[in-house]
């Protein structure tokens, strides 16, 4: 269990809806997806990399909404820039994607 943090760290958080609109595996690396991720007016679209793809194929996101965290400083993986960090659960060993079932649109803040 990690320690506590003040509320006012988590409020720091900016979660918001994105849709997937493209997803390629990234050259060079056995566990980086390259995600293309529309994050409504606020935020556009933006380049996310993730350590899925040992679990997830790019068909398998094209095309969904999931939570995202939109405000974290951008870093380099493999020569390309991340620019936030899709949420997923830790379960059996595995990541697992929480998606965004209802029709809530890209941009919406996650409280």
């Amino acid at each position: 269990m990690k320690a506590d943090i003040p509320f006012e760290d988590f409020q720091k958080l900016d979660l918001r809806v994105g849709k997937v609109i493209g997803a390629e595996a990234v050259a060079g690396s056995v566990n980086l997806l390259r995600l293309k991720v529309n994050l409504g007016n606020d935020h556009g679209v933006r380049n996310i990399l993730s350590g899925i793809a040992r679990w997830y194929k790019p068909g398998q996101l094209e095309g969904k909404k999931f939570i995202f965290v939109t405000n974290l400083e951008a870093k380099k993986m493999m020569g390309m820039m991340s620019q936030g960090m899709i949420l997923c659960a830790d379960y059996d060993h595995k990541a697992v994607i929480i998606p965004v079932n209802k029709k809530i649109p890209e941009g919406t803040i996650i409280r």
